[in-house]
């Protein structure tokens, strides 16, 4: 899971140069970067006044939820027991032996729980929002403030994160430079493809140079976008949060099927997520800044998207319904073994 950019260990790093890759990876405004742009599954609505888009972490919601509770649940009540059973022991070194053993499992459970609020009590997701008129782009941070910065000054760059597990991931980074030219100030991903390399990045970075670019940029995105994600103003439900789950191996339901208690658990553990988690609300002063037009013909969010097909929800809810048993048979198979 790439959880860049979020929590105290993953933090962007501010107050420092450009790097050689960010140089070498900027990307520019008047540059096509695909012929075939694409959405990603990124937009929340679109108008001809401003395009919002997800966070980059809004695709990954869910994991670290319920494998923070697993992870912090368990050692919690371990640690809890064996600090009990310290109470009453008369011998000096199995006391301390208990005690060391509570501690270890208390720090395990440090670290469950901070991925679980990773995932929960926070922002249902963090939009950022690019005004094509005022040429002005608008991102939640983490914290819940909100970025502002001129489009046309930020320092756009295609990078390449090392994560754990000899694992990469591929983002358009928006870095908002100091007077230097070369000293970035504040920091936040513009562009993230759920699974996708470079070309897949291009595609979507193209999705959104497009819109702020192109005279037409407006109505073939328009055109382009078929669903747009139901977050505007309200939270995701359970029904689109199994459809967005899924979603990445729609065209291989024979993986959806054998990965399905994974991400059975990955759709409960979104739904606990947004359950807990607050809608964003844009500052009275953004929203005064975006006005769209009466009857303008290119809006678009959440209430025009169509009707889920069989394979868009109808075999990811088959695949739920199945993951869902193995799990609970998993669990009480392992409890009759234990007792």
């Amino acid at each position: 899971m790439d959880f860049t950019g979020l929590g105290r260990f993953t933090a962007y790093k501010l107050n420092r140069p450009l790097t050689a890759q960010e140089r070498s990876g900027k990307l520019e405004l008047d540059k096509p970067a695909s012929a075939e742009p694409l959405d990603w599954l990124s937009v929340i609505k679109i108008n001809s006044s401003y395009l919002e888009l997800v966070d980059r972490w809004y695709s990954i919601r869910g994991f670290s939820a319920w494998m923070g509770l697993l992870l912090g649940g368990a050692p919690t009540a371990a640690a809890v027991a064996f600090f009990l059973s310290a109470f009453g022991e008369d011998d000096a070194a199995m006391l301390l032996s208990v005690i060391a053993i509570a501690i270890i499992f208390a720090i395990l459970a440090v670290f469950g729980w901070y991925g679980f609020f990773l995932d929960c009590f926070r922002k249902t997701h963090y939009p950022i929002r690019l005004n094509r008129r005022t040429r002005q782009v608008y991102a939640f941070r983490p914290d819940g403030t909100v970025l502002q910065a001129p489009w046309d000054r930020l320092f756009l760059c295609a990078v390449k994160n090392e994560l754990t597990m000899w694992q990469t991931s591929e983002d358009v980074r928006a870095h908002v430079l100091a007077e230097d030219g070369k000293t970035i100030l504040d920091t936040f991903t513009l562009a993230y493809p759920t699974l996708g390399d470079r070309a897949g990045l291009m595609r979507l970075w193209e999705y959104i140079r497009r819109y702020m670019e192109e005279p037409d940029g407006v109505e073939k995105n328009y055109r382009l976008t078929e669903t747009c994600m139901p977050v505007d103003g309200r939270r995701e439900g359970l029904v689109f949060g199994l459809v967005r789950t899924f979603a990445p191996y729609v065209k291989w339901p024979i993986m959806q099927l054998l990965a399905s208690p994974l991400w059975a658990l990955t759709v409960v553990g979104r739904w606990l997520a947004m359950s807990t988690s607050k809608v964003p609300v844009w500052p009275a002063e953004v929203e005064a800044a975006c006005q769209v037009d009466p009857g303008d013909p290119y809006q678009k969010d959440w209430r025009q998207n169509g009707k889920y097909g069989f394979y868009e929800l109808g075999w990811p809810a088959i695949c739920f319904v199945v993951g869902l048993a193995v799990v609970v048979a998993s669990i009480v198979w392992l409890l009759s073994a234990l007792m």
